[in-house]
């Protein structure tokens, strides 16, 4: 890369925080847009994944043969990383259509936009992840340890490895608007092939364990559910995985961004 290239990047990166403050209370503005007028308010980020864990795990129990509580913190730390990697394709993908208003009338770094809505999926699964925090305590508190604490660099691989999906999907979606809809095929796909709410003993049979010995979404739930629910610390092969596949989406998202930065405002 050129000396030049990189004068550039680096001020791009220079004005996307220096407009900080604006996207952060874009990503505030879109939480409190969500519960206006709702009496539970953002409760609701740690109620939804909580009951849907109760009512599945009433059912799957039987199909697993497990315990209700073992069976249900595993859904519910499963069901809170899933809904952090959905919220990046879907609420990412609606970053440009959503913001029309301020592309076409403020001329701003547009990684911003896709930048807000990966802040507000951290929001939302911080806050889903104190709900199952409580939850865990109460049905099944024995699993909660000092190695809980390698759920902090958890926290920011999964920031890292989720922001550039937001970008992605923004761009193409705003480019090609058939995007929003394949892209819901495609990820109710991804959650039947990932250990979301199916045993890893299933992923055992040949074909799917190589499937899922490359599959991003299974590490990070390894990464997740390993310090929590087993008292062990992450694969260091797992943060290898996921972090290759964030470099990968990163590299395609910031050569995306760069190829289309000027042509958005056309896309409308």
């Amino acid at each position: 890369m050129s000396l030049s290239a990189l004068s550039r990047a680096a001020s791009y990166a220079g004005n996307t925080l220096r407009y900080r403050h604006f996207w952060t209370h874009l990503a505030f503005s879109d939480l409190r847009a969500r519960f206006r007028r709702s009496r539970l308010g953002i409760l609701w980020l740690a109620l939804q994944p909580l009951l849907l864990t109760i009512i599945m795990s009433g059912v799957f129990i039987f199909v697993f043969s497990q315990r209700f509580s073992d069976y249900s913190v595993y859904l519910f730390s499963g069901l809170i990383v899933w809904e952090f990697v959905t919220g990046c394709f879907v609420i990412g993908g609606m970053s440009y259509i959503a913001a029309e208003g301020y592309v076409r009338q403020v001329r701003l770094p547009m990684i911003i936009y896709p930048l807000k809505s990966a802040l507000y999926c951290c929001i939302v699964f911080m806050l889903a992840f104190s709900g199952f925090t409580l939850y865990a305590l109460a049905v099944k508190p024995q699993i909660v340890s000092l190695h809980w604490l390698y759920i902090l660099p958890f926290f920011l691989t999964l920031a890292v490895f989720g922001t550039p999906l937001a970008i992605l999907s923004a761009i193409v979606n705003i480019r090609f608007r058939d995007f929003q809809q394949g892209i819901t095929l495609f990820l109710q796909m991804l959650l039947y092939v990932s250990p979301v709410m199916m045993l890893p003993s299933v992923f055992e049979h040949r074909g799917l364990r190589e499937w899922n010995s490359i599959n991003p979404v299974s590490a990070l739930l390894e990464l997740f559910r390993a310090p929590l629910l087993e008292g062990t610390a992450p694969a260091l092969s797992s943060y290898l995985l996921v972090l290759a596949w964030a470099l990968l989406f990163w590299l395609l998202a910031l050569a995306l961004l760069a190829r289309n930065e000027r042509k958005i405002v056309f896309y409308y």
